[in-house]
């Protein structure tokens, strides 16, 4: 079972599909629309729930808008996305429901977030779950059991709207009393109607952009032509593609919108034949790089012009050599080349800081003489993948040149190369474009491999393991006409945008005195796919029946060898038993079979000290059945700031910016120091810079604004008490999370399990004033993040049982690492409790993403190791 969903599991984690909306960004008209049941509602009785996998599309500007909206006869119930508060809204009709919750941002946009809604007609109950957490639910009344399901625009004469997100679904599924009863996958690659794969009901797609055909044919952003020579670089960390000529620097910006290109005027006047391009993200600067001359050329955004240019010279001796910036040493490296008759394994190290350039020594396997190969570098950026090539052991052109199907790792610190195995190149000979993108993750690679030996090539995507002779070609090929001396390919990654863009250059002949360079730029979603979307993989080891073979011959020994060691330890112990019987007979002692029937204490009571000690029995407990509790009004500030009235409807949206910040120093200030804030600081604060008497009518206006909101959330007042403001509210009508915070707080005896679970329920609900910044905010926000963070490690420290419920021990670090995510004891509390549950790849993952948060800060590696972290 573990060997097939294994299997299965790796071919699920890369199929993509499902359907893209337009939103904002696109015109009213052209903007998408799904319908399920918009002419013919679907009725069901009992209950009903409506699950879906929804994500964000990246950078957008415009995110607010409509995710769903259900239709039930005359009525609404909508799904809303608040772009001003990060949250997601339910709403019927002009009411705000009494839900609302976030998700993680990551997550929102670079993974599927799984949305159930659940209808129970029964109840006149409405609930809503994300990711498989309740995050609320409450009564509503049905008219009737039929309904319609519109995601995104809709045109229904009663509901109509334009407003949506730019958002992805997939995987729409409704199920009638816990019974599957429709699925629509969205994996249709085109068409404007899909059924679902059990009823065959339809569904009515309008402007869809379906997103498997992204992941398997390649499309053209851009084809044009340069002035000069030109060269190519890719600045990941902003995923901008950088095209140089002799006169400008071309910016495709891939995070925007129809990837808008942009030229700056960026004279240079000489750009050779065989110069290569790579960006510089250390130092933010493109570099021009002629290896012959072991010169460079460096060109900052901020500076738009080149420190250097290049003299006429010979044809290159460095045709098509692989090159990376390595953050150990900030250094540029460049691997191998061809010129005069010539193929090269040097290694070459520039340092931009001295100006230094050198030939490196090298150890390890021989990495023989080449160029056309493909090369990546790994996460850490301690390791180069160098793959394939075209070269001669000797590096002599005239003995013996063959192609290369081997993949080396080029360590840099150790300055060695180590050999890891060889392709089969069932496909023909190829040759590979020079760089490969590495998904560390998976341990796999991806490249372009072309035949050399025709100008009218094609480039071909290949997807291959790093640790096994493993490989299969994937998506479309791409056109590219191919002279060595005329001719350049380079494929990058920008994972913020989930593509993969490759780059072609076919320069103009060299004897020409105003020479071009035409440029085709190509990009396809991450991950590609095939055109069927079929896995084959291509492999000279053992195939799937040989896996099964290995998989039995494993089995059949280790569940022999339970069976015997069971049997073993039966034996063992009726033989204990026996010898415990002839021993009781001697003494006098009647055998376990002879004994009579002890009375098992009742379940929960603690057992006794002593053996046979007869139990005083249990009297009955009288059961209190607890009031329901009043309903309240509040004010939260963990999390987002939010604020209810009674009857639990939503009223945040009351408050302007001013109105929010005004209520804010009253409340906190009142909490902090018991008294308030005077005039005179919210004046500082808030009208700096205008006369008393300016600042004295403003605040005159807002507060009589504020009193108003405040009434309307009831059970709570601003009131001027000697000369400072002050919060005021009815205790038992009114809950402010902040006050019950610093309440316990304030409590000297040690943390204890109850003291953490009551301050657990308050953070839980996320940071203190997420997503709320004011100068004024800092030193609070820091002080609430301490005590946080200092109660619960303290917790955790002090208890000598707390690690007796990993369960809860996580849920405390969860809370630690909303206030602080680089904390490292809260990780090592949070892996060994995930590794005590049994849940070893959560653990890992939950390290993995740490390290790269602390990369993304730091710019260093996390010094610690998994397994020293658990040790």
């Amino acid at each position: 079972m573990l060997l097939i969903l294994n299997t299965i599991g790796q071919a699920q984690s890369y199929l993509s599909y499902g359907l893209a909306f337009n939103g904002h960004e696109a015109l009213a008209e052209k903007r998408t629309a799904f319908e399920i049941a918009g002419a013919e509602p679907l009725c069901f009785s009992g209950t009903v729930r409506l699950e879906f996998d929804l994500n964000f599309v990246s950078y957008n500007h415009i995110y607010f808008g409509y995710i769903l909206r259900i239709v039930n006869d005359n009525q609404n119930i909508d799904l809303i996305y608040d772009q001003k508060t990060s949250l997601f809204r339910v709403i019927s009709g002009q009411h705000f429901f009494n839900i609302s919750f976030s998700c993680d941002a990551y997550k929102l946009y670079n993974e599927w977030n799984h949305v159930s809604v659940t209808m129970d007609l029964k109840k006149q109950q409405i609930s809503f779950a994300v990711n498989n957490k309740n995050v609320g639910s409450r009564a509503f009344s049905f008219k009737g059991n039929c309904f319609k399901f519109l995601y995104g625009a809709n045109d229904d004469e009663r509901f109509h709207t334009r407003d949506i997100p730019p958002m992805r679904i997939k995987d729409i599924r409704i199920f009638h009393d816990d019974e599957l009863t429709c699925h629509w996958p969205l994996a249709e690659v085109t068409d404007t109607l899909c059924y679902d794969d059990i009823r065959r009901e339809p569904a009515k797609v309008k402007n869809g952009v379906w997103l498997k055909p992204g992941h398997q044919y390649w499309k053209t952003i851009g084809s044009f032509q340069v002035n000069g020579n030109a060269v190519v670089a890719f600045d990941q960390r902003n995923e901008q593609l950088l095209i140089t000529g002799i006169d400008s620097v071309i910016t495709y910006n891939l995070r925007q919108q129809q990837h808008a290109r942009t030229a700056v005027a960026a004279p240079q006047q000489n750009i050779l034949v065989g110069c290569q391009g790579i960006y510089d993200t250390l130092s933010s600067q493109l570099y021009n790089v002629y290896i012959d001359h072991r010169k460079v050329a460096v060109y900052s955004p901020e500076h738009p012009q080149w420190t250097t240019t290049f003299p006429d010279t010979i044809l290159t001796e460095f045709w098509h050599a692989n090159k990376f910036i390595s953050p150990l040493d900030s250094a540029l490296y460049i691997i191998g080349g061809y010129g005069q008759l010539k193929y090269k394994n040097q290694v070459q190290r520039y340092q931009p800081r001295s100006g230094q350039w050198q030939i490196l020594s090298t150890g390890g396997s021989f990495f023989p003489p080449r160029y056309l190969a493909g090369l990546g570098m790994n996460n850490t950026g301690d390791t180069a993948f160098i793959i394939g090539g075209y070269g001669s052991m000797t590096g002599d052109q005239m003995l013996d040149p063959r192609g290369y199907y081997d993949l080396f790792a080029f360590d840099v610190r150790s300055r060695t190369f180590s050999k890891r195995f060889s392709l089969d190149s069932v496909y023909g000979s190829f040759t590979f474009a020079n760089s490969l993108v590495i998904d560390a993750k998976r341990r796999q690679y991806y490249g372009l491999v072309f035949s050399k030996d025709s100008f009218n090539s094609r480039l071909q995507l290949i997807h291959g393991s790093l640790d096994k002779p493993v490989y299969k070609l994937t998506g479309t090929p791409i056109p590219y006409s191919f002279y060595d001396v005329q001719s350049f390919a380079d494929l990058y990654y920008a994972p913020g945008v989930g593509k993969l863009i490759a780059v072609t250059l076919l320069y103009d002949d060299q004897e020409l005195r105003q020479r071009k360079t035409t440029v085709n730029v190509y990009t396809i979603d991450f991950p590609p796919l095939d055109l069927d979307a079929q896995e084959e993989t291509i492999t000279r080891g053992t195939g799937f029946p040989g896996k099964w073979l290995i998989f039995i011959l494993l089995f059949l020994p280790a569940a022999i060898g339970a069976l015997w060691w069971r049997r073993s330890r039966l034996n063992v112990k009726r033989k204990q038993d026996a010898d415990a019987a002839d021993e009781g007979k001697q003494a006098g002692i009647a055998s376990p079979a002879e004994r009579p029937a002890i009375k098992e204490p009742p379940a929960g009571a603690l057992p006794s000290s002593e053996s046979f000690v007869i139990q005083p029995e249990v009297e009955e407990q009288i059961v209190i059945e607890e009031q329901p509790e009043r309903p309240r009004s509040s004010i939260r500030l963990f999390g987002p700031f939010q604020a209810f009235n009674a009857e639990g409807e939503e009223l945040t949206g009351l408050f302007t910016p001013l109105m929010k910040e005004l209520l804010l120093l009253i409340l906190i200030y009142t909490v902090r120091t018991g008294q308030g804030i005077t005039a005179d600081e919210l004046n500082e604060i808030l009208w700096n810079g205008k006369s008393a008497k300016d600042a004295k009518n403003n605040r005159s206006v807002n507060l009589a604004k504020l009193k108003t909101i405040l009434e309307r959330i009831g059970n709570c007042m601003v009131n001027k008490k000697s000369v400072y403001w002050q919060f005021q509210y009815t205790e038992d009508r009114f809950y402010l999370d902040y006050e019950h915070f610093v309440g316990l707080t304030k409590r000297k005896a040690p943390a204890d399990r109850s003291f953490m679970a009551d301050l657990l329920k308050v953070v839980e609900t996320g940071a203190f004033l997420a997503k709320t910044e004011y100068d004024w905010l800092d030193d609070i926000k820091a002080e609430v993040s301490n005590a946080v963070i200092d109660l619960s490690l303290g917790y955790l420290k002090e208890d000598n049982h707390a690690g007796d419920d990993p369960e809860f021990v996580i849920r405390i670090t969860n809370a630690v690492f909303l206030f602080d995510r680089l904390n490292e004891e809260a990780l090592e509390y949070k892996c060994k409790s995930l590794i005590q549950l049994k849940r070893h790849s959560l653990a890992n993952n939950t390290y993995e993403k740490f390290v790269k948060d602390y990369r993304d800060i730091y710019g260093e590696e996390f010094y610690k190791s998994f397994n020293d972290l658990i040790r």
